[in-house]
């Protein structure tokens, strides 16, 4: 039989655990992503009113662009969830995040989607984004255990 000191001491250091203090910079990436989900969901949900509005030529193309923002809103949402527990997964899903508006802003500037005005919040957000990212702080509480 266990000795009922030892599992209260186990108990304990799970409890430990658990109460990992989440740094500044963690905190601020993950409100970063919820921002940028709730943009991008607005943007979805935009879409479709614009859709119901003024109905397209090609209802087909429509539709599959406000089904990949959505995801795309719901993926950035679900890593910002993430980031705020702390998990391994998160980093490498905003990494691709931000690499992608960076894609998106660079299209902004050469005017192949939107005006150059559009990419400059996207790049901005981006790079503190990729910052935040890759600071020490965030890096280190949301390492994968060996």
């Amino acid at each position: 039989m266990s000795d009922p000191a030892e599992s209260e001491q186990s108990a304990q250091s799970g409890r430990s655990d658990a109460r990992i203090r989440r740094p500044v910079l963690l905190i601020v990436l993950g409100l970063l992503l919820l921002a940028e989900s709730l943009v991008v969901l607005a943007v979805g949900v935009w879409q479709i009113s614009e859709l119901l509005q003024a109905p397209s030529e090609v209802y087909a193309s429509a539709i599959a662009l406000i089904v990949l923002v959505l995801a795309a809103g719901l993926w950035v949402l679900i890593t910002a969830i993430g980031v705020f527990r702390m998990r391994p997964w998160t980093r490498g899903a905003a990494l691709t995040w931000q690499v992608l508006q960076i894609i998106v802003a660079i299209c902004c500037f050469q005017s192949i989607f939107a005006s150059p005005e559009d990419g400059w919040p996207l790049l901005i957000t981006a790079v503190v984004g990729i910052g935040l990212l890759l600071s020490p702080s965030v890096v280190a509480v949301t390492r994968r255990a060996a």
